[in-house]
């Protein structure tokens, strides 16, 4: 009964409402046109210009030399003033051997491992038979040599 009573009061407004807007479409009213009344004392189009634009003219001051020390050399005491009230405590570390390599044996490594990757163009050199004697029974003597050397404990 509720629902009925609320839609009807609804439709009855709506209805109302339609007939307002045609009624008042059909009004031809007409109004006088005002005279030009110049109550406005200023150009508009120059306060909008002035709003977006707006212009200040600061008047130039002269130099006053109204501090007479070096601000800088306070600003730099003041803080070596507070500085130095700080009391900084710093706990002696213990020497760690943290560091598992030899750096001198990591640098020489690194060394030789750049000079190797580089290629040197070098010319071919003649072939030159300057060792007088055979390599082979050299090196044959100076393991037999070892080896006798072992054996006898030296």
């Amino acid at each position: 009964m509720k629902t009925l009573t609320n839609l009807s009061t609804l439709i009855a407004t709506l209805a109302l409402m339609i007939s307002l807007n045609l009624n008042a479409g059909s009004l031809n009213l007409h109004f006088e046109e005002e005279a030009y009344v110049n109550d406005i004392p200023f150009n508009t189009e120059m306060v909008i210009h002035d709003m977006m634009m707006p212009e200040f003219d600061f008047e130039e001051e002269a130099y006053i030399d109204d501090i007479p020390f070096n601000t800088e050399c306070i600003a730099k005491n003041c803080i070596y003033q507070k500085a130095i009230l700080v009391d900084f405590v710093m706990e002696e570390e213990a020497y760690v051997d943290d560091i598992p390599f030899n750096t001198p044996s990591i640098a020489t490594h690194a060394n030789y491992n750049s000079s190797t990757s580089m290629d040197f163009n070098l010319e071919d050199e003649e072939y030159i038979n300057d060792i007088p004697f055979n390599t082979e029974i050299i090196a044959a003597l100076i393991k037999l040599n070892e080896k006798e050397l072992y054996v006898s404990g030296l």
